[in-house]
């Protein structure tokens, strides 16, 4: 192990020296997991099986990954459960530094009944029916998952305090033990501070030893010594200890010490930046409590006004109210029920004149657009003709005693909060249909460890700044708000125009109704500005909010030189147009006639490392040739599956079929499926001959939905360059200082059409590259202008209809003719993939020269050229050098 290399960066470069062999998740894992991995998920849990390949030694397995808040640990926690059982483990230990987490995951590996359960129904693993079960004392011989929940501070004192019926430190060391640690930076204590010998582990401890001193006593040593390297002991061992962890405390000694240990690593940043969280949205006002509390209840209403006008099924928008002190929070909580069940219109009228009682920052930041959004409201109230009465109404209706809880018993004599079992189950529950919560009251007991998804306001009762000694130092209340903002951000998933449904779909059209869903707003008081400062630097800090991300304003220039000749010319534009609908005669519309290869072993499906390979060695297995029963068995499993196209009222609109015995008998008789087993298919027991049509249909049946959706782009046609442009684009953008720098000089080129530029690097490389070759250009060409599209105008390309927005458009005029000219960088090729390049030379290919638009008495001609990648792209050069050349002209 090198030491400039972490072990995640080792093993990404590894896997991509074998980029031949293509790892894919164990279908014992993907089988029994109720719910399907996300890329980042896929990528950990493939360098952990990747890793376990290249690593054979004896001797425990210490590993960790660093995923951040809400990217899905929980999961990959549950698969490594499923993994490590098929590896012959059976004995589990999972830990962590509060009692309310233990709660929750526990309802995640062992209540079947709780709506974020992780496993299918019934969990099967060689053909074996696999029980989870909680435990404190571990059996000597079990074929179940056998799990311990415990806090670190349970588990120590399990570990240094002995009690009847209560498993030994001898008895565990006796033992395989997978153990798995969440909110793992609490193991680093000993790391970050100076050893303490191992007689002061024990030393002063009781029963009643308080968390923070059996953190400062040494339960990294119980976890690490004691338990992974069974105490010292000489004999062989498979202990293995996986921590999960957000973060990482950033210190010479932890940097040390995780260096050969993270398999794999997506911190918050990388997160946001994917776009599967919230957006925050700071709301700074003048307003009183009584008023600030109201705001959050009126937004709350317009949220779900907003999800039934698009019908959003089950959104139920909760609003956490935060106090300074447990006492405090009593209180506010008793005057909120008086105030939502008095509510009147008049409590509402101080909306009407809001506007200059909201915070108004220098820039129109994205992440302080609370004026903007209560312009919204206005504006909706107006359009639907709504009076405030209403809402005072609908508040009455909503937040009851019943919609409101509060994270402190009444029995709770203590200093600090403790909720009751029922209160849990509902905070752990807030997306459920049948939960009425609509409206959480804490102090802090929220921070850590809470899995909420319809978190949408977070209001800040008390006024005035986070105190801390060392005023260089971020106060610790602010951290904890910073955490609660955490739990506030996960997305809540809703499904809108076929765009992914856990993952942010407004981030460039903030004007969007939409949009709200995709916010999560904190409200504070004005006054407090030094701890607003000291919030704002730890969001960006930690990659919450980035500093430089605005809302800007894009229009075309007025009363310029360019009005004129956009006047009237057109500009040229495509459609998607879905494949016919018409009943499909044959299978030949999905393009496929063989499946898989598929590989059996020994009750086991797992796919050929290299298909290509395999594919000509596989046994052929003609669908006519099945059993009808398995056939009509794994049919029925498949078509249980939510909106499933194979079920037969589906199936008959597609596929010209009256019966369903004829999808097999005479629609689907010649298809193969290529199968790699060492035993004949047709000597196969009938499970696994389930097996194999399972795995079959799967295939299948997504080859048919995606051969039925499909889309193409159609020719282009003409429309008025103005109804393209007549309105402003608000976008959502990140400034730098050459950017600015640059949008400087742009606004006195008459050339450049827009009011202002923005740009990404290689954006600000074509501009650059297009400033210096201005001269030329209009030394050929009557008019020259260039438009930086901020999503303005797109197409659709040809072959599958996928949506297009060409970053420039250069626009030239020479005699009668005009050019339009599609320009696009390659910066980054995830929302640049190779498609668009080969979409632009299409253009050119069919309309460059072989075509010519007439419309209105002008003739046109369309180009695109190649991704500008950087200026010395040869192949970019030659095309664009093409543009001022006779045989071009």
């Amino acid at each position: 192990m090198t030491e400039s290399k972490k072990l995640y960066e080792i093993i990404s470069e590894k896997l991509k020296l074998c980029k031949n062999q293509q790892m894919e998740i164990p279908s014992y894992i993907s089988d029994n997991l109720k719910f399907n991995f996300f890329d980042w998920q896929k990528k950990a849990f493939k360098n952990l099986l990747f890793y376990e390949t290249i690593v054979n030694e004896e001797k425990p397995l210490h590993l960790m990954f660093n995923l951040a808040t809400g990217s899905g640990k929980t999961l990959l926690m549950a698969a490594a459960l499923l993994h490590y059982y098929k590896k012959g483990y059976r004995h589990f230990i999972f830990f962590v530094n509060q009692n309310n987490i233990v709660d929750k995951t526990e309802n995640n590996f062992i209540n079947i009944s709780h709506s974020k359960y992780l496993f299918k129904e019934k969990i099967i693993i060689d053909n074996k029916l696999v029980n989870i079960k909680k435990t404190d004392i571990f059996t000597s011989s079990s074929d179940s998952i056998e799990i311990k929940f415990t806090t670190i501070q349970k588990l120590y004192n399990d570990i240094h305090i002995q009690r009847e019926n209560q498993e030994t430190l001898s008895d565990l060391n006796s033992k395989d033990i997978v153990m798995i640690a969440d909110e793992a930076h609490h193991l680093n204590t000993d790391t970050k501070k100076i050893k303490i010998s191992d007689s002061d582990y024990t030393k002063e401890l009781s029963t009643r030893t308080s968390d923070r001193e059996i953190e400062k006593k040494g339960w990294e040593h119980t976890v690490i010594e004691l338990l992974l390297n069974k105490n010292g002991s000489k004999q062989p061992n498979k202990n293995i200890l996986l921590e999960f962890t957000a973060t990482i405390p950033g210190t010479a000694n932890i940097e040390k010490k995780y260096r050969d240990k993270i398999i794999y690593k997506f911190g918050l940043e990388e997160f946001l930046q994917a776009g599967y969280t919230k957006e925050i949205n700071l709301i700074s006002s003048s307003l009183t409590k009584k008023q600030r509390v109201f705001q959050a209840l009126i937004f709350n209403w317009y949220r779900s006004k907003i999800a039934l006008k698009y019908q959003i099924p089950n959104f139920k928008p909760v609003i956490l109210f935060r106090s300074k002190t447990i006492e405090e929070s009593k209180k506010d909580y008793e005057e909120f029920l008086s105030w939502t069940q008095n509510a009147e219109s008049g409590d509402l009228n101080f909306f009407e004149i809001i506007e200059n009682k909201i915070y108004k920052p220098q820039k129109n930041t994205l992440y302080e657009s609370g004026r903007a959004r209560t312009e919204n409201v206005r504006k909706f109230l107006e359009k639907e003709k709504i009076r405030l009465f209403e809402i005072s109404g609908w508040i009455k209706d909503n937040f009851k005693e019943k919609n409101v809880i509060i994270t402190n018993s009444k029995t709770n004599k203590t200093n600090t909060e403790k909720t009751d079992e029922e209160t849990e189950k509902l905070l752990n529950s807030l997306e459920d249909r049948d939960n009425p919560v609509r409206a959480v009251f804490t102090v802090d007991r929220l921070t850590e460890g809470w899995d909420v998804l319809n978190l949408f306001d977070i209001v800040r009762l008390y006024q005035g700044e986070n105190t801390e000694k060392n005023k260089k130092k971020t106060p610790e209340a602010t951290i904890k708000e910073k955490q609660l903002i955490g739990r506030g951000i996960r997305y809540f998933p809703f499904d809108y125009n076929n765009s992914i449904k856990n993952k942010r779909k407004f981030d460039d059209d903030p004007e969007n109704e939409l949009r709200i869903l995709e916010e999560l707003f904190y409200y504070t008081f004005d006054e407090d500005s030094k701890y607003i400062s000291h919030l704002k630097k730890e969001l960006i800090k930690d990659g919450y909010i980035k500093e430089n991300k605005i809302i800007k304003s894009f229009y075309l220039k007025e009363e310029s030189k360019c009005t004129s000749f956009f006047k009237d010319i057109s500009i040229w534009i495509n459609t998607a147009e879905l494949n016919s609908l018409k009943k499909q005669t044959s299978i030949n519309f999905i393009g496929r006639h063989s499946f898989g290869p598929f590989k059996i072993n020994n009750s086991e499906f797992t796919l050929p490392l290299n298909s290509d390979k395999n594919k000509n060695d596989c046994q052929k297995i003609k669908i006519k040739d099945i059993e009808k029963h398995i056939f009509l068995k794994a049919l029925n499993i498949h078509s249980r599956k939510e909106n499933s196209v194979s079920r037969f009222e589906n199936l008959k609109k597609i596929i010209p079929i009256e019966t369903i015995d004829e999808l097999q008998t005479r629609f689907l008789k010649d298809i193969e499926i290529d199968l790699e087993s060492d035993l004949e298919f047709h000597n196969m027991e009938n499970l696994n001959k389930l097996m194999v049509l399972n795995k079959f249909m799967d295939e299948f049946f997504l080859n048919m939905q995606k051969a039925r959706l499909s889309k193409t782009g159609s020719e282009f046609i003409p429309l008025r360059f103005i109804d393209f442009f007549k309105m402003p684009q608000l976008r959502t953008v990140e400034t730098n200082e050459l950017s600015e720098k640059i949008s400087r000089k742009l606004e006195k080129e008459d050339w450049f059409i827009l009011n202002s530029f923005t740009g990404t690097s290689a954006q600000i490389a074509v501009i650059e590259f297009l400033i210096k070759d201005i001269p030329e250009l209009k030394s050929v060409f009557e008019e020259v202008f260039v438009l930086k599209n901020e999503k303005f105008y797109f197409i659709f390309d040809f072959q599958q209809g996928r949506k297009f927005y060409p970053e420039f458009i250069l626009f030239l005029k020479k005699n009668d003719w005009y050019y339009q000219i599609l320009i696009n960088t390659g910066e980054n090729n995830n929302s640049n993939p190779d498609w668009k390049d080969k979409f632009l030379n299409e253009i050119s290919e069919r309309y460059g020269f072989s075509k010519i638009f007439n419309d209105q008495g002008r003739k046109y001609r369309i180009f695109g050229l190649t991704f500008f990648n950087d200026p010395d792209n040869k192949i970019f050069i030659n095309q664009y050098k093409k543009i001022k050349t006779e045989s071009f002209l």
